[in-house]
């Protein structure tokens, strides 16, 4: 009996270090992040079958629910799949692991002690990312992915002006801010819920953190990040005014400061605003012609992972069945691909996992772990505004950081459950 359960310490924790180690490289490394997920997810299976012996899974049983159907939609639109091994091999590739690694992440995760390592991790992937991204910013290229390394991102089709919009180890800013938010928003509400000064070194690393993550969102010049985090800010101040107008006040004065010692700086902001309208037109055309790809199979969809090469022969111009696109609206393109039942099951899990945990932590728990819970979930919802617009759930960097901080989201306030069921 000890032996085994020495054996079950173990399992949790290798899987909690693949987790926490995917996380950490998923913004400049994703065979590194299908590795360890997939480590993840094989010691989970380990566990669950020669350990515990069966399939117990700690999460939210609506929540659940709605990932089985959602799951289930993605099965069910190969039945209209013209591209039917594209298909196939997508629900491993992009739907069954990400689900599977929902539950591996909110079944294993969510003890204070984890929920602290899980901040430091996202700490130290900052960090990393952001002397990348500024490194690039100075010198054009960034350093992560040497030597094959990404160039500062330029619009020369549009203007030439020599403004440029970093990307760190994304290949193109809009990734970039997506990933900052979903960081940046958490800690915001572990700085303005979470951390005292009882907690110095936390509190610094966070706050400097938080600041440097805000001045390069600015600097990706990506409108849709942008007016997701004026929402998380808008929502932060209802919940508590006095002490986020504290943090927002640093903040912006620190990213004020920053930007006024960037040379060129009202240049760069002209030139973000010229793009305003040129992309604006981008996105309605490609939007038009998703919902020209929708209409053709609404209720069960097109087939999972097709729309890509759908869009190539329903386009109405010059590329014509010559090049494909992605919808630049995931929840057009996952209506598209899995037709309005796939939609709505997916906004069902989502829904039902952040009530679970907004109720949990509202009634359960306070500190460290409510703030945490608070920053996911504001970090999640920009993430998830700004995907009405971009890319977010078709890059595979952001996708994983979508499901692991699902899972967290989960993990974290189903431990906030066990506390009060125990106390």
């Amino acid at each position: 009996m000890i032996k085994t359960e020495s054996v079950r310490i173990f399992l949790n924790g290798a899987i909690e270090f693949f987790v926490l180690a995917a996380l950490f490289t998923l913004p400049f490394s994703k065979s590194m992040l299908e590795i360890f997920v997939s480590l993840a997810i094989a010691f989970f299976f380990v566990k669950k079958l020669f350990i515990e012996k069966g399939f117990n899974l700690k999460i939210d049983r609506r929540s659940g629910i709605m990932l089985g159907l959602f799951a289930a939609a993605n099965i069910l639109s190969l039945i209209n799949s013209a591209y039917f091994m594209t298909s196939f091999s997508a629900l491993f590739s992009k739907v069954f692991k990400w689900c599977l690694l929902f539950i591996v992440v909110a079944d294993t995760m969510g003890r204070p002690a984890q929920a602290r390592r899980l901040v430091w991790t996202m700490v130290a992937s900052s960090i990393l990312i952001l002397i990348d991204a500024y490194y690039q910013y100075l010198t054009g290229y960034d350093f992560l992915h040497y030597p094959n390394r990404y160039p500062i991102f330029k619009l020369h089709d549009r203007w030439v002006t020599g403004i440029c919009f970093p990307t760190a180890s994304f290949p193109f800013p809009n990734d970039f801010a997506a990933w900052i938010n979903v960081f940046l928003f958490t800690f915001v509400a572990l700085a303005a819920f979470g951390l005292t000064m009882k907690k110095d070194k936390e509190k610094i690393f966070v706050d400097v953190t938080g600041v440097f993550l805000a001045f390069a969102l600015f600097l990706t010049n990506n409108r849709g990040a942008m007016i997701a985090a004026v929402t998380a800010c808008v929502i932060l101040a209802l919940m508590n005014l006095k002490r986020f107008l504290k943090v927002i006040f640093v903040i912006f004065f620190a990213v004020s400061l920053l930007c006024w010692s960037v040379p060129y700086l009202n240049k760069f902001v002209r030139t973000g605003v010229l793009g305003v309208q040129l992309s604006f037109q981008d996105r309605v055309g490609m939007w038009k012609t998703g919902v020209e790809v929708f209409k053709q199979h609404p209720v069960i969809g097109n087939g999972v992972n097709t729309f890509f090469v759908n869009f190539k022969h329903f386009r109405q111009d010059e590329d014509k069945d010559k090049f494909g696109s992605y919808a630049h609206n995931c929840y057009l393109q996952m209506a598209s691909d899995i037709g309005i039942t796939g939609l709505v099951s997916f906004l069902g899990f989502v829904g039902f996992t952040f009530y679970a945990a907004v109720r949990r932590v509202g009634r359960e728990i306070r500190g460290f772990r409510r703030a945490l819970v608070i920053g996911l979930c504001l970090g999640l919802l920009t993430f998830l505004i700004h995907a009405f617009v971009d890319t977010n759930l078709y890059s595979l960097n952001l996708a994983g950081l979508f499901w692991i901080c699902m899972g967290y989201l989960e993990g974290t306030s189903r431990s906030c459950q066990e506390v009060s069921d125990e106390s």
